[in-house]
This record gives C-alpha cells, sequence and structure tokens, in this order.
C-alpha cells in the first residue's frame, strides 16, 4: 500500500494537472481527506451532501484516482428508431415539404421537419430536441438567401462583374 505522503502527492499532482472543474472537486474531496478532515467538514468546505463526499471516498478506496473520472452521460435514449431516422434523412435530402403535404413554396425548416415528425410518427420533438436531431443527421443550422423570382440573369452577370447593372 502506498504511504499517506505518496498518495498526498499524486492527489496534489493530478489536481494541478486537471481542467474539468467537476473533477477537481472530487480530487480536493481526497486530499481533504488524506490530510485528516472528516466527512461532515469535507462537505461542509465542498458544499456537498454527505453522500456524495462518502460516494467519491468509496470509488477512490475501491479504484483509486482513475475510480474518480467521470463517465459520459448518453442522455435520453431517443424516441425514434434508427429506421426512422433514415426515412427522415432521406425525405430531407430528396423531398420537398410539398411532396409531403405541406404548402407548396416552402423550404425544409426545424418547425416544418418537427411537424412531419409528428404527422408520420406520432413522436413530439422540442424545438431544440429537432435541432439536435437535425445536427445528428449531418445538417447544420442555416439562414436563407433570397433571390429575386423575376431577375434578369443577364443584369446579374453585368452586376457580378462590373458591380453595377
Amino acid at each position: 500500500m502506498e504511504s499517506l505522503d505518496n498518495r498526498l502527492i499524486a492527489v496534489n499532482h493530478a489536481m494541478k494537472n486537471c481542467k474539468n472543474r467537476r473533477l477537481f472537486e472530487r480530487y480536493q474531496t481526497i486530499k481533504l481527506y488524506l490530510e485528516g478532515y472528516d466527512v461532515p467538514q469535507i462537505a461542509k468546505i465542498t458544499g456537498r451532501c454527505l453522500k456524495t463526499v462518502y460516494n467519491f471516498l468509496n470509488a477512490y478506496q475501491t479504484g483509486g484516482l482513475k475510480a474518480l473520472a467521470m463517465n459520459f452521460s448518453p442522455g435520453r435514449p431517443s424516441f425514434l428508431t434508427k429506421e426512422q431516422k433514415q426515412e427522415i434523412l432521406d425525405v430531407l435530402i430528396h423531398k420537398r415539404p410539398e411532396d409531403v403535404g405541406f404548402p407548396a413554396e416552402m423550404n425544409w425548416t426545424g418547425p416544418i421537419l418537427r411537424e412531419w415528425i409528428i404527422r408520420t410518427f406520432n413522436v413530439e420533438y422540442s424545438r431544440s430536441g429537432t435541432n439536435v436531431l437535425l445536427h445528428e443527421l449531418g445538417f447544420t443550422c442555416t439562414r436563407p438567401t433570397y433571390t429575386l423570382a423575376h431577375a434578369d440573369p443577364i443584369q446579374q452577370e453585368e452586376f457580378k462583374k462590373n458591380g453595377k447593372p
């Protein structure tokens, strides 16, 4: 078993090299424990409840500093299956909103896609959830650019060359 001094050195080194505030607080809890503070004192100093401090100490005692590392939370399971997501991707790439029952002359937008998902799969996404889904499918959010429907292409080329119509 490592000596107390070596364990303190290891914790101090980990704290100095830590860029994650939450992980730093875990290391700080262990340092305070190794310095002789009792659990209620540590909880008061760190602003954590007793149960949290005990959890950190138990993790450290069973697996060392590595056991304090935070795992990534995968979040809530998706409302849609992989097949449904693939269908959404296909619709976005190959169809326009008017092809699937929305008024003509519209581009795909988050709210339109959200409504289509409700109609098609009976699954309701929030606005931010729809944006996350679009990002997951490889899309980025952009603002539409407007073009003149009856613009003269010759005048447009003239403008591009000379800056004047």
